[in-house]
């Protein structure tokens, strides 16, 4: 648990470095509580064979948190993506894609029906990405951010 903290605000600090990374996000501060105690949320790492981890990714209930998402998706039935980060070492080797596919087949088994993620224009090759899951860009911010929404239908309503 340590381990899988510790490597997602080392690739935080490394993608984001104007957030403040003295205090941790509140899912990685009760980590235990947000993913390791709810039948709701994931988190998956991937490990190489020295256990180091280099990459992950994780879902939580989507709690209408994103005021542009207003109103957009029923309560209950949309996990959002969070925490998918991959080592800069490793990436464009798939362990991305790797790490989306073993969490959309968990997410198969769980009650959700759409998938919810945000990403920055500003990362390189990240809407790209998304793409290329599947994922279609609902909404983009002309914010500092340079946000864009995307989503997709992982089970039949």
């Amino acid at each position: 648990m340590n381990d899988a903290i510790d490597f997602a605000m080392r690739v935080r600090k490394e993608v984001f470095p104007m957030l403040d990374h003295e205090r941790l996000p509140a899912d990685l501060e009760q980590f235990r509580e947000h993913y390791l105690d709810s039948a709701d949320a994931v988190f998956l790492v991937a490990v190489m064979e020295d256990n180091r981890i280099v990459g992950s990714i994780g879902i939580l209930p989507y709690d209408g948190r994103i005021e542009v998402m207003a109103g957009r998706y029923p309560s209950q039935s949309t996990a959002e993506i969070v925490k998918c980060y991959v080592d800069l070492e490793y990436r464009r080797y798939g362990i991305g894609s790797l790490l989306v596919r073993e969490l959309e087949k968990v997410v198969a088994e769980l009650h959700y029906i759409t998938l919810y993620l945000h990403t920055h224009r500003f990362l390189p090759g990240a809407v790209d990405f998304w793409k290329r899951q599947g994922y279609t860009v609902i909404a983009e911010q002309d914010d500092d951010w340079q946000t864009v929404h995307m989503d997709k239908l992982v089970r039949n309503k």
